[in-house]
């Protein structure tokens, strides 16, 4: 695995939400859940063509989806905010692999801060770490997916898991993934995963 670049905290909606398929009204981009910038309040430049692409895809649909049918707003794409995942970097990353004259299988991880606008509590902060891995190549299955995570789960002692179906707004299929927790003596959730869309 080869690490992304994370270092930009300031991130726009586009990438944030807009080219992982979250519709520009969906609830976690409410300033209830997502801190957006005042100064600067918008990002400078997007990629034309690939943001043509992406309203397209929210408006009207395409590979293999019916699309939101909305008038998908550049306006709203520009938006600056502290980044809610860093999911935002794996967008970017497979961005620029799809820009690549031949394509060729990478492995990419990342371990950086997030932010959302929670009201804090024992299980909520506004501040917190996330770990992300994305593996790109052909003939991948959700079965991959599962052996992976089983890997990197293993590997930190966390032996007994469980997958659940789960819905993300960029994955198909999209699991959440479980682990026992002795202490609590119940399930907890330990992660979230997915298929990319193409």
């Amino acid at each position: 695995f080869t690490e992304m670049p994370t270092d930009n905290f300031v991130e726009s909606s586009f990438w944030n939400f807009d080219a992982l398929f979250q519709p520009q009204q969906h609830p976690a981009r409410d300033q209830h859940d997502t801190f957006f910038l005042q100064d600067p309040a918008e990002a400078p430049e997007l990629p034309a063509g690939y943001t043509a692409k992406v309203k397209k895809v929210h408006s009207q649909g395409g590979y293999g989806s019916q699309g939101y049918k909305y008038d998908w707003r550049l306006e709203e794409a520009r938006k600056n905010l502290l980044r809610t995942h860093t999911t935002s970097a794996s967008a970017r990353a497979l961005y620029r692999l799809a820009r690549q004259e031949k394509f060729s299988p990478v492995k990419y991880f990342s371990i950086d801060r997030v932010f959302r606008n929670e009201s804090l509590d024992a299980t909520h902060l506004a501040e917190f770490h996330q770990v992300e891995g994305v593996v790109a190549d052909r003939g991948l299955t959700l079965g991959h997916l599962m052996g992976t995570l089983r890997q990197f789960f293993s590997k930190l002692g966390i032996t007994q898991l469980r997958f659940k179906p789960a819905y993300n707004p960029y994955t198909e299929p999209s699991m959440e993934v479980f682990s026992y927790h002795e202490g609590l003596k119940k399930w907890v959730e330990v992660g979230n995963s997915g298929v990319f869309r193409p």
